[in-house]
């Protein structure tokens, strides 16, 4: 049985069930994160109400009224007054753990909606972050003078990065603000902040299908899953056995499956992304899908540093409005074996 055959009895129930031009909404785990805030609200509602020192770190005027001056005599001892670095670092690692507590689930949700797309070291700064933040508004908070000190710091270090997506700038500022309102002891504010934005960065990527997804055996995908031919290993070890043959003088570490409704306007944006990627490549063949979606089939050989994940990412981002869906079969890895 050919693939051409595999494909047709494969992709028969699926149009019968529904159009395979309307995208399916994935899945969010707006529970889990829900069941998390829940816990952490409940746990941070128990110690500030019988533990007065959680309520005067975590929840405290961000600007404080003005205190009379009292004759030194005159004060009423107190317990921070009798042991004030105790109470000061008792603060701050309360302040340091309810930071730790609101900027988890916020990397959680940026991996989980990243997918293979996630960078490590961005995940990693997202966490540590907000305690560094944290722990300088604590100390310059009320000092006007460490405060234009640590300006003049700032200003002399300097720290270079790219990000590889301006997407994840918006995840550097909401770190940022995380420690600035746990550093003026206010992570009330701290939490509608985090809960706000994981809620509408789930709510955008579930009605957005643009995250690469594996689909089983290296395979990798993006766009409409109801285009997809690539589904089961019986399609995939056809997809490998019979493309590849329709250009044997070319070395071919994978196939490229694309889907698209106009396939010249396609094919510019295949152009420009694969300039990039691959050190070669060919449309070895174009066939109709369904419903007006036409495949294009290309045979891709990577450069040493190519990558399909970023080469599939680059196809969601910048060409899917003539790109439907879009899948990647490897068919040898740098040696030459499958």
């Amino acid at each position: 049985m050919t693939w051409d055959e595999k494909r047709s009895r494969s992709g028969r129930g699926g149009r019968e069930q529904r159009s395979t031009r309307a995208r399916r909404p994935r899945r969010a785990p707006f529970l889990r994160l829900l069941a998390y805030y829940a816990v952490a609200v409940g746990l941070a509602a128990i110690l500030t109400r019988y533990v007065p020192a959680v309520r005067d770190a975590l929840v405290a005027p961000i600007v404080l009224p003005a205190v009379q001056e009292v004759p030194e005599l005159a004060r009423a001892p107190t317990s921070a007054a009798l042991s004030p670095t105790p109470h000061r670092a008792l603060t701050t690692a309360l302040v340091i753990i309810g930071t730790l507590a609101l900027v988890l689930p916020v990397a959680w949700v940026y991996r989980y909606t990243r997918g293979l797309r996630t960078d490590r070291s961005l995940v990693q700064s997202m966490i540590v972050l907000p305690l560094v933040v944290a722990g300088i508004v604590i100390v310059v908070k009320n000092s006007l003078a460490l405060a234009f000190s640590l300006a003049g710091i700032v200003a002399a270090v300097r720290f270079r990065n790219t990000l590889k997506d301006p997407r994840d700038a918006v995840y550097v500022f909401l770190s940022l603000g995380l420690g600035l309102a746990a550093g003026v002891q206010a992570l009330d504010i701290a939490l509608v902040v985090s809960l706000s934005f994981n809620l509408v960065v789930l709510a955008l990527w579930q009605l957005d299908v643009g995250a690469v997804a594996g689909g089983g055996e290296g395979v990798l995908a993006v766009g409409d899953a109801g285009l997809l031919v690539a589904r089961g290993s019986e399609q995939r070890s056809a997809i490998r056995a019979e493309l590849p043959r329709r250009a044997s003088d070319m070395e071919t570490d994978g196939v490229l499956l694309v889907h698209s409704p106009d396939p010249d306007a396609a094919l510019e944006g295949l152009e420009a992304a694969l300039g990039d990627a691959a050190k070669d490549w060919r449309v070895v063949g174009t066939r109709p899908n369904t419903d007006g979606i036409a495949t294009l089939e290309l045979l891709v050989r990577l450069k040493k540093d190519g990558d399909p994940v970023r080469l599939l990412g680059d196809l969601e981002d910048r060409w899917s409005a003539f790109i439907a869906a879009a899948e990647y079969i490897p068919v040898q890895n740098r040696n030459g074996q499958e």
